[in-house]
C-alpha cells in the first residue's frame, strides 16, 4: 500500500470517503484546494528560509555578501537563486531513486530529523536560559519547564530513532543503505552545513540589516 500511494495517498483517501457517500464530485473540489494550500504553502516556504538567513548572516557574518545582497525593493534575490539551485539538485534525487514514493518518504524522513535536532536544541536552550537568567522579563512562564523540556526531549530522540526504521515496503529491501542514505542526508543538511557556516564566517561580511528585512 505504501508503494504505490506515497505521494498521492492523501486525495487517493478522500477519493475513497467521497465516493463511499456517492459525493465524488467533490474530490477534484478538494484537489484545486489542495493545490492553492501547497502553492500558498510554497511561498511562505521560499521566502522564511532566506530572510532568516539574510538576518543572521548580516548580524553575524555567516554568510558573503554576494549572498545576502539585496535588490532596490528589498528583496533577497541572490539567496533566492542560490536555494533555487540547492532545491533543484535536492529534487533530482527522484531520477536517481527508481520508486519516486521511496524519494518522497527519503527526503521526508531527512526534513525530520533536521526539525528534530533543532527541537532538542531548542529544548536545551529554553533550560539553560531559565537557569542563567531566571529574573529575565518573559511574556509567558512555562510552569515547570524542565520535566516539559524532557519530556519534549525524549519523544523527539525517539521520533528521532525511529526515523532509522526503514519501511517494510522500502524500494531497495536494503536496511543498511537506507540509514546510511538517511544519516548521510541529515548529517549533510543538519549538521556539516552549519559547521561550515560558523567555521568560515568573518567579521567582515557584517553589513546592516535592511528595513525592508525587517518589515
Amino acid at each position: 500500500m505504501w508503494r504505490g500511494t506515497g505521494s498521492v495517498g492523501v486525495m487517493q483517501a478522500f477519493d475513497g470517503f467521497f465516493n463511499h457517500f456517492d459525493i465524488g464530485f467533490l474530490t477534484p473540489i478538494l484537489g484545486v484546494m489542495l493545490v492553492a494550500a501547497a502553492l500558498g504553502g510554497m511561498l511562505t516556504w521560499l521566502a522564511g528560509p532566506s530572510k532568516g538567513l539574510l538576518l543572521i548572516g548580516r548580524k553575524e557574518g555567516y554568510l558573503p555578501p554576494i549572498l545576502t545582497r539585496v535588490n532596490k525593493h528589498g528583496v533577497q534575490q541572490n539567496m533566492l537563486v542560490a536555494q533555487g539551485i540547492v532545491t533543484t539538485l535536492l529534487a533530482l534525487l527522484y531520477a536517481f531513486i527508481p520508486d519516486v514514493s521511496s524519494a518522497y518518504w527519503i527526503l521526508s524522513v531527512i526534513t525530520t530529523q533536521v526539525y528534530l535536532i533543532m527541537y532538542v536544541l531548542m529544548f536545551v536552550a529554553a533550560i539553560r536560559l531559565r537557569r542563567n537568567q531566571p529574573d529575565h522579563p518573559r511574556g509567558y512562564k512555562a510552569p515547570a519547564l524542565i520535566a516539559l523540556c524532557g519530556l519534549g526531549t525524549a519523544a523527539s530522540i525517539a521520533a528521532f530513532l525511529i526515523g532509522f526504521v526503514p519501511p517494510s515496503q522500502y524500494g531497495s529491501g536494503n536496511a543498511l543503505s537506507y540509514v546510511l542514505l538517511i544519516g548521510g542526508g541529515m548529517g549533510v543538511v543538519g549538521l556539516l552545513v552549519p559547521y561550515l557556516f560558523l567555521r568560515f564566517r568573518k567579521p567582515g561580511w557584517k553589513t546592516d540589516v535592511p528595513q525592508e528585512a525587517l518589515a
